[in-house]
């Protein structure tokens, strides 16, 4: 739906049509999921909102009203934003194809940072009322995300457009013509709309996101399930799910913050370039091969040094209360959930970009199995271990959906020009794996006998392996050296 040569041949009414028509159910869901034990975190949209507000206020467990009175204010502020950030949807999908990379990255900068430094506001100024004081925040930033890209997408519309190649390079799009740099021509097409003569929604378009939107709410249980069950099932009481949620969220920070940008464009990249059902490129094949292994050795030094540095990061971020107890174990297992996130997100930004039709739906039906194999295991592992079992039950779902991805990727055909194969890639270099290896060692011995009474020589020691990795790292992969070089150097020209 994003490739590039049909650019200026999609009915991009239609296309946001058939968007909003999904976006409005698909994302409701998940953002309660994400939001539902901190305070539970468009008509279609209104109407699902309400339901699950409902559901979460009526039908599951609440905190005693001693914690909180706010919960309730809590539950309909997440239902009303998430009808409200929906409706902006189709708009990020059309600003990514567009290629408008500097809009998502400025539109989701202003809005964390404002949603942040608002809720520490009026935190630090009413302490007992840390809901009220989400609500606030998530308010606000919400409008601003929606405020940013309809604002921005209407400013393009009504200009006019680049008229030479060079000016639509510097806009950061392909030339749409002389009206404006979108594929629209007016404002109103921005939104849901009925064309005389024609059917509301194309059945094309509408058949692919359909089986789109089936996956996207698997990979929403699959992803976000431990939650649901926690939630469900009371598996865990309100202050280890907090705890849990505090070391997830620590844990995930480098999935948040690098891995998920990078997936985001390896995607946009793979869709426009790559072609359904055909060969792997030798181009394609190539960055495909550099992604995974970038991706993989970053996971691999999370590994590496989470187990050993897991305690000092405890307490520098919450005090020796927060070190104390299970939030090590918890954080060590983070870390190596984190190298199969790294791993899953690149192998499934390009089995989505190369998948057919037919394809998508057989491996939706992959994912029920396992969605079961995961709701199993998390079940099994929770009651041996407690908290880390879910992260246990996250590892196992992960390496599942990468098993999947890999037997699917494996089995394309190469063109002749692709002289490496792309999995290839999973598979660190000698001497990287040599240098994490003693690292680690290193380290881990450095925890035993230097850590707690010597603090700074413990990191003087990790500081030390970490360099040792990266010399290892820029000796074996000179290549991906040279790419970042060029990366920053088109980044420095440009501006």
């Amino acid at each position: 739906m994003l490739s590039s040569r049909s650019d200026k041949t999609h009915d991009w009414g239609a296309v946001l049509s058939v968007g909003y028509t999904f976006w409005s159910v698909r994302n409701v869901d998940s953002r309660f999921a994400r939001t539902a034990k901190r305070s539970s975190q468009s008509d279609t949209h209104a109407a699902v909102s309400a339901a699950l507000a409902g559901l979460w206020l009526h039908a599951l467990s609440q905190p005693a009203p001693e914690v909180t009175s706010d919960y309730r204010l809590g539950v309909w502020v997440t239902a009303a934003m998430v009808a409200l950030e929906t409706a902006a949807q189709p708009l990020v999908i059309l600003a990514q194809a567009m290629l408008f990379v500097k809009l998502k990255v400025v539109a989701d900068m202003v809005s964390l940072c404002s949603r942040v430094a608002l809720k520490a506001w009026l935190i630090a100024l009413y302490p007992s009322h840390a809901i009220w004081a989400y609500c606030v925040g998530h308010a606000v930033s919400s409008a601003l995300l929606v405020v940013i890209y309809y604002g921005t997408l209407l400013w393009h519309v009504r200009s006019p457009g680049p008229s030479t190649a060079a000016a639509a390079a510097t806009a950061g799009v392909h030339e749409q013509g002389p009206d404006n740099c979108l594929p629209v021509k007016s404002a109103s097409e921005l939104g849901p709309r009925l064309v005389p003569g024609q059917p509301a929604l194309d059945r094309d378009q509408l058949a692919l996101t359909w089986s789109f939107f089936k996956q996207g709410l698997l990979k929403q249980l699959l992803t976000e399930g431990e939650r649901y069950l926690m939630t469900a099932f009371h598996l865990l009481d309100f202050s280890e799910q907090g705890l849990y949620d505090v070391v997830a969220n620590l844990g995930s920070l480098a999935a948040r913050f690098l891995f998920q940008p990078i997936e985001e464009n390896a995607y946009v990249y793979f869709s426009r370039t790559v072609e359904r059902g055909k060969p792997v490129s030798a181009a394609a094949g190539r960055v495909l091969h550099d992604l995974l292994r970038a991706m993989s050795l970053l996971g691999l030094v999370a590994v590496t040094f989470g187990w050993s540095y897991s305690h000092l990061l405890l307490r520098l971020y919450g005090g020796a209360l927060l070190a104390a107890g299970p939030a090590v174990s918890l954080l060590r297992a983070q870390c190596a959930y984190v190298l199969l996130l790294a791993v899953n997100g690149v192998l499934e930004c390009y089995t989505f970009a190369v998948m057919r039709q037919e394809q998508i739906n057989g491996y939706n039906r992959k994912m029920v199995l396992l969605s079961v194999i995961f709701v199993i295991s998390t079940g099994i592992f929770t009651r041996l271990f407690g908290g880390v079992g879910f992260i246990l039950a996250n590892c196992v779902n992960m390496l599942t959906r990468i098993y999947v991805c890999y037997r699917f990727v494996a089995g394309l055909p190469l063109e002749p020009a692709v002289s490496v194969p792309p999995l290839l890639g999973l598979r660190p270099p000698a001497a990287v794996a040599a240098a994490l290896v003693t690292a680690g060692l290193l380290a881990a011995g450095s925890e035993s006998r230097l850590y707690p009474s010597s603090a700074a020589a413990h990191v003087a020691v990790g500081a030390l392996c970490g360099a040792a990795v990266v010399a290892a790292a820029v000796y074996s992969e000179p290549r991906l050296l040279q790419a970042a070089r060029e990366r920053v150097g088109d980044k420095l020209k440009r501006s």
